[in-house]
């Protein structure tokens, strides 16, 4: 379905979570949020097949606990 290979999607997509990881570095609160919504999207596509429902639930997991990592990071006022 891609107009490349699937080792260059791979590839692309390795970018982007390197990315993301240094939001999440360098503003913890922001990039906690990105990458949990990163981790649903993944985990729904995944249920919606149903292909590797395992790695959805672990995905599901992960979200929370950046969710949870974006929460801890808000200053209290």
């Amino acid at each position: 379905m891609l107009p490349f290979s699937g080792a260059t999607f791979m590839m692309i997509v390795g970018v982007i979570e390197i990315v993301a990881g240094i939001i999440v570095f360098l503003n913890t609160r922001v990039g906690a949020y990105i990458v949990s919504l990163w981790l649903i999207l993944i985990a729904l596509s995944l249920i919606f097949t149903w292909h590797h429902p395992d790695v959805a639930v672990r995905d599901i997991v992960m979200a929370i606990s950046a969710f949870i990592l974006a929460r801890l990071s808000t200053p209290k006022s």
